[in-house]
């Protein structure tokens, strides 16, 4: 769900993220209501519902940073997704250097320690009366965030500190794979660590809260492995040309066709998901089987396949000099059905062909098989 557009990039929000407001304002509650006697339930959830909406701002402020410079070193930032563990910047590539990812990564923590000190300055180092619960509210949100920036600076990668980790290897190395590879393997220690130690907590001394280090180790082990396969996805399509990876379709549908002679003779015969649309010898459009079946089934006859198409327009399109990287980027934004990028010719007026996630699992899998040639 889109909430907002900042420096140009799409502010997201899961429903899951509503739990963290849960879960902070649960936390908060009884914060406060340890340290002020007699608190009532109105106290307690103002308390609750403050803390968790400012740690939700908190977490914005970090991916903003993280995202605001990123672009300075010329990275696209497509969205910024706050979530159930937190938020994610979709930085679309990698960055460029060593020095370029720390100072990316850094900025995170260091907005979020720096936001954690300012509360408790004004709690602690600011000679003004403070109601109980505009105190206990800074209070918890100077720690909450001076934990969050410490947590994402350990070195578990894919959180702020793997990152630097694994810059730091990048630059030693000269290597990104080698680099993101070691950085992985130390995110997975960190993962089992915390799994451990959640299940110690369960069984020895039975503190549920085992249970959400669980999942956290749990989560962080998945994006782990998630990011490094990214990396390594990435860095190898980037030395692809798309024209060695391009899908002609050896089967064009005529414009003029009607659906249904479409549905009978194209789509049922030859078990495809989608064909091109020829008129004059020129590829104008492609209609999916999507677009057959939401078409009444009595209405097939009376049209043609060049009205129910869609139009080349309608996808990404690549030069034929760009790279399978170039391609994945334009496959990630699309929506709907069929998820295709066009590949023209460098006058930009002919169709060499498609490019889908068929090709590029194939072009990967050659590469893994046939390294040498990559």
């Amino acid at each position: 769900m889109k909430i907002a557009k900042i420096y140009g990039f799409d502010i997201k929000i899961r429903l899951s993220t509503f739990l963290i407001i849960g879960l902070v304002g649960f936390y908060a509650a009884n914060f406060y209501a340890s340290i002020i006697a007699g608190a009532t339930i109105l106290d307690l959830v103002v308390v609750g519902l403050i803390n968790g909406l400012v740690i939700l701002g908190s977490i914005l402020v970090h991916e903003i940073a993280h995202s605001a410079v990123a672009q300075k070193y010329g990275l696209k930032v497509s969205e910024i997704e706050l979530y159930l563990f937190g938020g994610a910047s979709k930085i679309e590539e990698e960055p460029k250097t060593p020095k370029s990812e720390i100072l990316i990564t850094i900025v995170g923590p260091l907005s979020s320690l720096l936001l954690g000190g300012i509360f408790l300055l004004i709690v602690f180092g600011i000679p003004i009366p403070l109601s109980a619960i505009l105190a206990v509210t800074l209070l918890y949100s100077g720690i909450s965030n001076i934990g969050l920036g410490l947590f994402n600076l350990l070195p578990a990668f894919p959180v702020d500190g793997g990152r630097i980790l694994r810059a730091y290897l990048w630059y030693r190395r000269k290597d990104i794979i080698s680099a993101t590879k070691t950085a992985s393997k130390v995110g997975s220690y960190f993962a089992y660590g915390l799994m451990a130690y959640g299940l110690v907590q369960i069984f020895l001394f039975g503190f549920l809260n085992g249970f959400w280090l669980i999942i956290i180790g749990s989560f962080l082990n998945n994006q782990t492995k998630q990011a490094y396969i990214q990396t390594v996805n990435e860095l190898t399509l980037a030395k692809l040309n798309v024209k060695d990876m391009i899908n002609m379709p050896r089967l064009e549908i005529p414009f003029n066709l009607t659906v249904e002679e479409a549905f009978r003779h194209y789509f049922l015969v030859y078990k495809k998901d989608f064909f091109p649309v020829v008129r004059n010898g020129q590829i104008e459009g492609v209609i999916h089987i999507d677009d057959v079946k939401n078409m009444p089934v009595e209405r097939r006859e009376d049209f043609i396949v060049g009205y129910a198409m869609r139009s080349i327009k309608e996808f990404p399109s690549i030069s034929d000099k760009d790279t399978g990287k170039d391609a994945l980027k334009n496959l990630m934004r699309i929506q709907n059905k069929p998820n295709l990028v066009v590949v023209k010719d460098e006058s930009d007026d002919f169709v060499l062909g498609f490019i889908g996630e068929g090709e590029l699992v194939s072009s990967l899998r050659f590469c893994r098989l046939n390294p040498e040639k990559c």
